[in-house]
């Protein structure tokens, strides 16, 4: 099995094309077609149905696929790492969630790229779930999470802890009692996010049912629609840090509420071997965390 066929199965199976994949990978049709039946002499067994338009996988193409994605998120770390002996030109792959990809990345990269501007930098935006699962294949090579899945064993790290606002238009009373707050109308993030499922815990556990006017997925958006004054928001304090200190936005205390708050933390695969871009800014993290 080489990494060529791996490569031209993977780019088939994505396109749904024998020709598409060809011309990314620059080479002829009929030299990709031959590829993927080698593929197929070697394990025995039929990866591709070609009796429709285009190819689908068979159920030994999708088991084969899982693993064909890991050998090669792992053929290229291992070509990177050898290269980055040098020290000067390196590549560095991060995963993370909205808030932290626009509210903390930023500054950390900025104080990163000073010391290392030859280090390419990649960024993958998904929620916990997803980030988890791309360190896991190693298609990333740290992630930004606040919620762990045990089930994957990576090396987990608790890197800060943002206090969740609830935050409401100038002019809006800064206290609410708790029956004040189920008649206030709130903008909240999508259902099924990490986020929504991290405030509908919390409202559970105060028996709290929230009379939710509005549903999005961009949290610049929800601040844009409390600002407007359309209802009120909860919302980690460094997304909201620039408008409260503006005046343009209030922090509403609740009453006999606990202080709300999200941890974040970095994880990594325990058996990964962490090239000089990813212990430098491990190095860098520890050191501000």
């Amino acid at each position: 099995m080489e990494l060529s066929q791996l490569r031209s199965f993977r780019l088939v199976a994505e396109q749904r094309s024998f020709s598409k994949a060809a011309t990314i990978l620059h080479l002829t049709q009929p030299a990709v077609t031959q590829q993927i039946k080698n593929l197929e002499i070697e394990l025995g067994e039929i990866l591709f149905e070609r009796s429709g338009r285009q190819p689908s996988l068979t159920q030994a193409g999708e088991a084969l696929l899982t693993y064909a994605q890991q050998i090669l998120n792992l053929a290229g770390t291992a070509t990177e790492t050898i290269r980055q002996f040098s020290r000067i030109r390196g590549r560095l792959t991060i995963g993370a969630g909205t808030t932290n990809t626009i509210f903390r990345l930023p500054q950390i990269l900025q104080t990163y790229r000073r010391s290392y501007p030859q280090v390419e930098i990649r960024i993958r935006n998904g929620d916990s779930e997803l980030i988890s699962r791309l360190v896991w294949e190693n298609s990333v090579d740290l992630g930004l999470i606040t919620t762990i899945n045990p089930d994957l064993h990576l090396q987990s790290i608790p890197l800060f802890e943002d206090r969740i606002f609830l935050v409401a238009p100038t002019g809006h009373p800064q206290s609410l009692s708790p029956a004040e707050l189920a008649g206030e109308s709130l903008i909240l993030f999508r259902s099924g996010s990490g986020f929504r499922r991290f405030l509908e815990d919390h409202f559970q556990a105060s028996r709290f049912t929230p009379q939710v006017i509005m549903e999005l997925e961009s949290m610049e958006a929800i601040i844009r629609m409390v600002a407007s004054g359309l209802g009120l928001a909860f919302l980690p304090e460094v997304a909201v840090h620039g408008e409260l200190e503006r005046g343009e936005l209030v922090r509403v205390r609740i009453e006999g509420w606990p202080k709300l708050a999200r941890q974040t933390f970095l994880i990594y695969r325990r058996d990964k071997h962490l090239s000089w871009p990813v212990e430098a800014l491990l190095g860098q993290l520890n050191g501000e965390s």
